[in-house]
């Protein structure tokens, strides 16, 4: 009995379903006016903390799960970016 449980979905989904969060969940972050590297240093810290030892591997895909990665435009083409501008990838819904 205890398995089917643990394997099933249903409950969890139905859990999400009735939660309410708070409503600044729903307004979307703007990766690009974070600071990257203050972020990756958090990040990495809090990874080390967590785990007790320092894992670089581990570190790192935390870092590009949480932070998009930054694409550089030296072109100039018709992206609105302009020429040597940073864009990120995506913005990071909260939810």
């Amino acid at each position: 009995k205890g398995t089917a449980s643990i394997s099933s979905t249903h409950a969890l989904n139905k859990q999400l379903r009735s939660t309410t969060f708070p409503t600044n969940f729903s307004q979307k972050v703007h990766t690009n006016k974070l600071h990257r590297v203050i972020f990756q240093t958090w990040i990495e810290q809090r990874v080390t903390e967590l785990l007790g030892f320092e894992d670089e591997i581990v570190g790192s895909t935390a870092v590009h799960l949480f932070l998009p990665e930054v694409t550089t435009n030296t072109a100039g083409g018709d992206d609105n970016n302009g020429g040597g501008e940073a864009s990120y990838a995506q913005d990071v819904d909260p939810r």
